[in-house]
């Protein structure tokens, strides 16, 4: 795995080997082959200071993962060259930040409150992490998962969260974003003010500007972005009532949502059905044999339980 580390940092993988080495830095934030393996990768960061794409390259595919990687945040702290959000030169040196990370557990949701006044309310399976104690020309955090944000106005220190290719860039507004580095389709919902959406699409940057009503999808497996319209007003974040909205959502990624919200084990079978989309609202804290019977209503879809796992199949 280590020589599939050097070479997914160096952009020099299938799309399919990319996600299985995503799997593999989620699954093992822990173990101490990852943390050598970024060791040596920042090592050599560090190294090429004198060749700027090189060291930008590796670092600009690490940054995302210190939210998955307890040891890449240690080894944050302690090195004594640091890099801007913008990846410049990276010789700019910092004091030691002291970062918070936050992991929530499948089935249970979390609110957070930064030292700016802003509030996070996480959902399951989601990772949060962020310095306690925001300094600098911005207010930066790092996050594997969803949430639902009021951001603190602060004009003069613009908000950005940093999640697996997507970064979004707020003064301050209120918005849900979910972007699960396991998944294909990242998700921005924004109930009012603006924010402004920067894409990383294979070797380009892709900037999108919002404004209250928009609902950005960007599929990492195909490079598909859209912007489409929904209504902010008949909108329940997923706090309230344990609200669901599936819109346009593939079933794969619906089943994902719902394993994680109900901590169980759901299985799609077959393609068909893993691809087939859906348009749903749950608003009203439904249990999950309720939701699954509205969905498989029109007799397209199988659901079966064996012990603690629901699997799902095209009829």
């Amino acid at each position: 795995m280590k020589n599939k580390l050097n070479d997914y940092f160096y952009d020099r993988l299938s799309l399919s080997e990319e996600e299985e080495v995503q799997k593999y830095i989620c699954t093992n934030s822990r173990s101490q082959e990852l943390d050598d393996s970024l060791r040596s990768l920042f090592d050599e960061c560090l190294s090429a200071s004198g060749q700027q794409n090189r060291s930008q390259t590796i670092f600009k595919k690490i940054y995302p993962y210190i939210i998955a990687a307890a040891a890449v945040i240690a080894l944050l702290i302690a090195l004594p060259i640091s890099y801007k959000a913008g990846l410049s030169t990276g010789e700019e040196r910092i004091a030691a930040i002291e970062w918070v990370e936050v992991s929530v557990p499948f089935g249970e949701k979390q609110t957070v409150t930064l030292s700016d006044g802003t509030v996070l309310h996480i959902n399951s399976g989601s990772r949060l992490t962020y310095p306690a104690t925001f300094s600098g020309a911005s207010r930066t955090v790092f996050m594997d998962g969803e949430a639902y944000l009021d951001v603190a106005k602060d004009p003069e220190h613009p908000f950005i969260i940093k999640s697996k290719g997507v970064d979004i860039k707020v003064l301050g507004t209120s918005f849900n974003f979910k972007n699960f580095a396991q998944e294909h389709t990242a998700e921005l919902l924004l109930m009012d003010g603006s924010v402004e959406a920067s894409v990383s699409v294979r070797n380009d940057t892709r900037v999108v500007r919002l404004k209250p009503g928009d609902q950005m999808k960007y599929n990492r497996e195909n490079d598909k972005l859209d912007v489409i319209r929904f209504n902010p007003s008949g909108y329940k974040a997923f706090f309230e009532d344990n609200s669901l909205h599936f819109f346009d959502m593939e079933m794969a990624d619906i089943a994902a949502d719902l394993s994680r919200r109900f901590n169980c084990e759901i299985i799609v079978l077959d393609e068909k059905l893993a691809s087939r989309r859906y348009f749903s609202i749950f608003t009203n804290d439904e249990t999950l044999d309720q939701i699954l019977a509205v969905m498989s209503s029109d007799g397209k879809m199988s659901v079966k339980r064996s012990g603690k796992t629901i699997y799902l199949q095209s009829k």
